[in-house]
Order: structure tokens, then sequence, then C-alpha cells
């Protein structure tokens, strides 16, 4: 393992800071100095787990940077809950509080990194001996079981297990050899055997067919004669057959004229109903539409009421923000700065809330 590192200074610098006031700035510095000190406290411990790293990593070793990674990162926690808790607190301030923040995390996560690779450095050897472990052993399956190996975990096995494993696959790779080979046989055998079949109904059907053609000889005059009964059949139902239509015609007009007069007296009827339906959907419409318009108007009613006491309380709210820029006094002038600065902030908010 290479791991290299320098002693990093920290200075708690950045461009936001340069762009608020100066007390304010300072205070900022001042709250995470104790962070600072915590990490440069750190620094001798990490420079010498970092050194001892590069010349052999040991179990104590790991052990030890686990340790020191946990306690810097510790750091880090803390910065970010001072961080969020100054941002609540300080609202144009909190971009120079997180640029303060940053470099401080940015030295901490450079140090846990570097730790972690210590710490983790026996298990990734034990990963890249398991890994090479399972190709040399899918070298050695896969002659045996071309197809579904890859699929299996075989690094976990103990070596007696592996062995067997192995031994089984084996055997089953020569079974399955002796197996194709007598299906091979089978197969030859059963190939003659088709052989023999074929050329015989070869045969047999040329015996069927010279029976079938003489079949076809006899059927072909059995079926004339059946075909010239048929036609005088034919004949004589076709004259019974219109004599029939000619009366089921007269019969159909004089019911389709019965249809039609019990259809027109239908249809005026249901002309008479749709007028009547027509007539109480429009008036079900106009009612439904009186109503939601009376309900629309008095929703607007309540919402205009409700609005007559919103401004009373917004009027209370820019009293109270008044009442407060005279409540406090102070003796420093640190403090009353402060609580200038406060006042102006204030007069902007009740400014925002007249708009």
């Amino acid at each position: 393992m290479n791991t290299k590192t320098k002693t990093m200074k920290l200075e708690l610098k950045t461009d936001e800071l340069e762009l608020i006031e100066t007390s304010k700035a300072e205070s900022i510095r001042k709250t995470f100095e104790p962070m600072v000190a915590l990490i440069k406290g750190f620094e001798g411990e990490f420079d010498e787990v970092i050194a001892e790293s590069q010349v052999e990593v040991t179990d104590s070793l790991t052990d030890l940077a686990r340790d020191l990674r946990i306690k810097i990162s510790k750091v880090r926690i803390n910065t970010e809950k001072v961080r969020k808790s100054q941002k609540e607190e300080f609202l144009r301030a909190g971009k120079a509080i997180d640029g303060v923040a940053n470099i401080i995390k940015w030295a901490v996560a450079d140090k846990e990194e570097k730790l972690k690779d210590i710490e983790d450095h026996f298990e990734r050897i034990e990963k890249q001996r398991l890994t090479d472990l399972q190709f040399k052993r899918w070298d050695e399956l896969k002659k045996y079981l071309p197809e579904d190996f890859y699929e299996k975990d075989l690094s976990s096995m103990d070596d007696d297990v592996w062995n067997a494993y192995l031994s089984q696959k084996k055997q089953d790779h020569l079974d399955l050899s002796g197996a194709k080979k007598q299906a091979e046989l089978d197969l030859a055998a059963k190939e003659k055997e088709d052989e023999e079949e074929r050329l015989r109904i070869i045969s047999e059907n040329k015996k069927l067919k010279k029976e079938a053609e003489e079949r076809e000889r006899l059927a072909k005059i059995e079926a004339e004669k059946r075909e010239k009964v048929e036609a005088q059949r034919i004949a004589k139902e076709e004259a019974e057959r219109k004599e029939r239509e000619e009366y089921q015609r007269k019969e159909r007009e004089a019911f389709q004229l019965k249809l039609n007069a019990e259809r027109e007296e239908r249809e005026r009827v249901e002309r008479e109903e749709k007028v009547k339906r027509e007539t109480l959907e429009a008036q079900l419409k106009a009612k439904l539409e009186d109503e939601a318009k009376a309900k629309e108007e008095e929703e607007t009613r309540i919402q205009t009421e409700l609005n007559k006491g919103d401004s009373d309380k917004v009027n209370d709210l820019k009293s109270d923000l008044i009442d407060l820029k005279a409540k406090y006094s102070f003796k420093s002038k640190k403090n009353q700065k402060m609580y200038n600065d406060v006042s102006v902030l204030i007069d902007k908010v009740i400014n925002h809330i007249t708009k």
C-alpha cells in the first residue's frame, strides 16, 4: 500500500467572511476555533498511523486507525451541528459559515479516508484471495460443467467440500459421456429398424393404392346413378319451394303492414315522452345552476369576512415588532450596535409586511 500525507495548515479565511461585519466574522471564527484545535491535537497521532502504515499494516494498526478515524469524525459531526445552529442565527453569515465548515470537513474527510484505507487493509486482501480462488476453481470445473458453473459461489467452499464437489462433477461428466455413447448405438439400431419399416410401408402402400383405385371406379359408377336420382328430386323440391315462397310472401306483406302501424304509434308516444323528459331536465339544470351560484356567493362572502380578521392580525404583528425595538437596553457599545442592527432588520421586516 502506497499512502502519502502531509501536514495541512488550517486557516479560517473565506471570501464570504470578508463581506460581512468584522465583529460577526470574528465571532464565527471563534465559534469554530475549538474544532480547529481538536484537529491540530490529532495531527501527531494521525501522522504516526500514516507513517507506520507505509512500513506494515498490522491488526493493531487497523484497530488504531479505526479508533482515530471515529474520534476525528466527531469533529466533522460537531462542526456540522455548529454550522446549522449558526446559520439559523446569522442569516447573512450563512455562506461564510458554510465556507469555514467545508474547510474543516475537507481536512477531516481526507484523514478519515486515509485511516479507512488502513482499517480495511486485511479485508481487501481477503476479498482478493477469494476472487483468485473463485477463478482458479472455475478453471478446474469448466471442462466438467461448461454450462452453469459460472453461477456458483465456489470460493466460499471449504477445501474438503470443494474436493467432494469437484469429484462428483467429474463422475457426472464420465456418466454423461457413457450415456452419450450408448445413445449413439441405440440411435444406429433405431435407424436400421426405421429403414426396414419404411420399405415395408412402401410395399403396403402400393397394394393399398391398387385397391383404392378399384374402389374409386366402382364408387364413380354408383355416384352417377345417385346424381340422376338427385336431379329428379331437386326439380320436384324446386317447384314446391316456389309455391311455398309465394304463400309466405303474401303473409309477410300483411304482417309488415301491421308492424308499420304499431311502430308509428310507438314512435308518436316516444316523441311525447322525450319532450316531457327534456323539459324536466332543463328545469333541474336551471335549479342546480342557481344553487351553485348561491353557494359560490356565500363562499366569497365568508372569505371576505376572514380576510378582514387577517388585516387586524397583521396590524398586531407590526405593533409587536415596533415594541420589540424598544424593549431592551444594553450598556456595552458592542451590544448596543448589535441591538441597533437588529432594529434595522425589524424595520425591513415591517416594510416587507406593509407591502
